[in-house]
């Protein structure tokens, strides 16, 4: 998984939280149950903030483990930003039309 994702990371400038990578964690970890009996492999990317990387790392083991998310002792959402809903709209709906969706 790769965490340059995070808000607080330098890179990616993302709003992806610790919860977003629980999330994640879960989808892959149904995903994988689905497709290939249940085996995942996993390998750390990236995440140059380092609290909110051992957050997100701990929660997605969390989630592949079964146990609950954490995110709520370490998201503050005072860190987000608004996002442009209507350029982000726009562009969805420019991918759906090249897509035929």
């Amino acid at each position: 998984m790769n965490y340059d994702g995070h808000v607080l990371d330098p890179l990616a400038n993302l709003q992806f939280t610790t919860g977003t990578y629980y999330m994640l964690a879960s989808s892959i970890k149904q995903l994988a149950r689905d497709l290939c009996g249940g085996r995942c492999v996993f390998f750390l990317e990236g995440g140059y903030n380092l609290g909110s990387l051992s957050h997100s790392v701990v929660d997605s083991f969390r989630a592949f483990l079964g146990e609950p998310s954490l995110a709520k002792e370490f998201d503050d959402p005072a860190i987000l930003y608004e996002e442009p809903s209507s350029k982000v709209k726009q562009a969805i709906q420019r991918v759906k039309n090249i897509h035929s969706l």
